[in-house]
């Protein structure tokens, strides 16, 4: 049953990430000639161009994770949410309320805690807290079947611009 949604982007994250591209490719690549000793770069600190090459690859990487690899799935037993290598399984169980609009402007997932110092939401009557679901709207419908069928005690809330 596994399916992967990819988050939806905004254009500016794009440009962001086409910018720190630029510019950590642009540090990796002088240290690197520095480091080579090409033309009149040469380098004064070795360990210091080879920690920054390195930390710059690493704030790369962390980039096209973050940017590329986050997505929501629907997984056997529990709804994940990868934002680049973080990972955070919401048991379908817990799962109590999903709300999203007619718009497609929000979809929220409501999912039960037991925390100290978490207060009962008003809406669910449950300590609970949320998610926003940040996908392609044609999906919503498919991510709430998906979670009503995994859990049938969840309530799925569907409400338009004119519903407050």
């Amino acid at each position: 049953m596994k399916k992967r949604y990819s988050f939806r982007q905004r254009a500016a994250i794009y440009v962001l990430f086409a910018t720190v591209t630029i510019i950590a490719l642009t540090c990796i690549t002088v240290n690197c000639l520095r480091l080579a000793q090409v033309g009149d770069l040469t380098s004064t600190n070795h360990a210091l161009d080879i920690f920054a090459v390195c930390i710059m690859s690493f704030v790369e990487l962390c980039m096209i994770a973050v940017t590329f690899a986050s997505c929501y799935v629907l997984g056997e037993k529990k709804f994940y949410s990868y934002l680049g290598i973080v990972l955070t399984g919401i048991p379908y169980e817990d799962i109590c309320l999903v709300r999203y609009s007619k718009d497609n402007r929000i979809f929220l997932v409501y999912y039960k805690v037991d925390k100290n110092g978490v207060v009962k939401d008003e809406m669910t009557g449950v300590q609970a807290k949320f998610i926003r679901v940040n996908v392609n709207e044609k999906y919503y419908d498919e991510i709430a079947d998906a979670i009503r069928k995994q859990t049938p005690s969840a309530i799925v809330e569907v409400y338009g611009e004119n519903d407050k």
